[in-house]
């Protein structure tokens, strides 16, 4: 006779007999890719993809709207206010959830976020489209965070490595195929209409939100928290001003009053009003906490070592733009190779093992990159990007799953609602950073000389810095076994 114990175990759930456990769902990708998950999956990957595609979908486009348009003094601020954006959605993501229901909360997220684009496309003027690229940032802020929040209570603990798999091989595409389209509608149409490009995950995203029913984990709705949530976009702000200002001075005293501003966060959340973070986030040693923060330290590495790569290895080496293009990529499609045969092993010795090897394997890719930039070497770039995404595709998934799981109770939905925050916030912090550094060892000139090896050293010298603080932290970085 079979005997049920206890509360079934997330949406698939445990089935006990004779006291030995039979998982209900089926083993490997055959079982996230069927019924329920498969559509909850879609469903996720389509906000996901959204979130990626987006991101660099207008690249192309930007510079014809700056010329046209008369937009180039802020320029900047087209980038800049969509990660304000994004950083604001997502932390005030997960009150809105619960307050609207997911269906409505995505839905109304969807329709800011058309109605940013088709306010860019429209533009009479540039400031029209650094209002639109603010809308789409709340709303992509808003779209990923809630998609993320949906992982937990939606998939089995068992699926979770591979559902993260999956999400890096989607973010890896979208972003390839984001400045592909882009480009190409821009020169067959207009750059009006690399705006409407993201349409067809808008579509999709509201198909499966109606296909599918979302689940939210159990325990009281989350509060929103004004004092952190406004904490956390001043600290954006600050960052942005930085990376926007051509003076070395002001770039330094903006990434010093930012990092107060960060600071704060951390010291002021749930003093004034709810908290944002999740209990223990900054509790010292606590696995959330580090896990958190390798997240942010690895996006900003990446940040800043990627935002003048293009620029560096089309000027130091005199290639083209597609060749420029599948070595910017080469990270991206490694991580995404990476990420999925890694999730086919499940012993927890080995995923912890990920998790202080993806780091280490960070820190000799930037180095690889500072020598070969300084010594004119081509093939040592390839490498060290091969490497970087090697990294990635060994720690990222574990590492989000790590602090996803460690968060307890009715705390775990606002965790992970808060990862894709938490590596946005490392985005922005890396660009400008890599700003202050570009015009601090004076980028333009070495350039114009056919040497960029002290700007090489200190952008990717910072990165490596960055990838060796993960590395220590990734040994306190532990997962809960299923």
């Amino acid at each position: 006779m079979t005997e049920v114990i206890g509360e079934p175990d997330g949406p698939m759930g445990d089935i006990r007999r004779d006291g030995a456990t039979v998982k209900a769902e089926a083993s490997g990708y055959a079982g996230l890719l069927r019924g329920e998950s498969g559509r909850m999956l879609a469903l996720i990957s389509s906000g996901i993809g959204l979130h990626a595609f987006n991101q660099f979908a207008i690249v192309a486009a930007m510079p014809l709207a700056a010329a046209e348009l008369g937009g180039r003094d802020w320029y900047s601020w087209v980038y800049s206010l969509y990660f304000i954006g994004s950083i604001a959605g997502g932390t005030a993501a997960a009150s809105l959830r619960d307050l609207l229901g997911v269906r409505r909360a995505l839905a109304l997220s969807s329709l800011l976020f058309a109605l940013g684009g088709f306010n860019a496309f429209f533009a009479p003027d540039f400031g029209w489209i650094v209002f639109g690229r603010l809308l789409q940032g709340i709303a992509d802020g808003l779209i990923v965070a809630i998609c993320y929040s949906l992982i937990p209570a939606n998939f089995a603990s068992s699926l979770i490595a591979r559902v993260f798999a999956v999400e890096a091989t989607v973010w890896a595409v979208t972003a390839l195929l984001g400045p592909l389209i882009g480009g190409l509608m821009t020169e067959a149409i207009s750059w009006r209409s690399s705006f409407l490009a993201v349409t067809p995950f808008l579509i999709t995203l509201a198909l499966f939100t109606f296909l599918t029913e979302p689940k939210t984990g159990e325990g009281r709705a989350a509060s929103f928290a004004p004092v952190s949530v406004g904490l956390c976009v001043v600290t954006a702000l600050i960052f942005a001003l930085s990376s926007a200002s051509g003076e070395p001075v002001w770039q330094a005293a903006l990434l010093v009053f930012g990092v107060l501003a960060l600071l704060s966060v951390v010291v002021l959340d749930g003093r004034f009003g709810p908290p944002l973070f999740p209990a223990g986030t900054f509790r010292p040693g606590s696995v959330l906490g580090r896990a958190f923060v390798m997240l942010f330290l690895m996006s900003a590495g990446h940040s800043a070592g990627s935002t003048y790569l293009a620029l560096l290895v089309s000027e130091v080496f005199h290639l083209g733009p597609a060749v420029v293009g599948y070595i910017v990529v080469t990270m991206a499609l490694v991580w995404s190779l990476v990420a999925m045969f890694a999730s086919r092993y499940e012993v927890l010795a080995w995923r912890h093992a990920t998790m202080w090897v993806g780091p280490l394997f960070h820190l000799i890719g930037f180095v690889a990159l500072a020598i070969a930039i300084g010594l004119q070497w081509l093939p040592l770039v390839i490498f060290g990007q091969v490497l970087i995404g090697i990294g990635f595709g060994l720690a990222w998934a574990n590492v989000n799953e790590a602090a996803m799981t460690a968060a307890e109770g009715a705390d775990r939905d606002r965790a992970s609602a808060l990862l894709p925050t938490m590596s946005t916030a490392g985005y922005a912090v890396g660009a400008a950073l890599s700003g202050t550094i570009a015009t601090a060892t004076g980028l333009t000139a070495s350039l114009a000389t056919g040497s960029a090896g002290d700007t090489a050293a200190w952008l990717y010298g910072t990165a490596a810095f960055g990838a060796l603080v993960s590395f220590l932290l990734g040994f306190g970085v532990k997962l809960k076994a299923n």
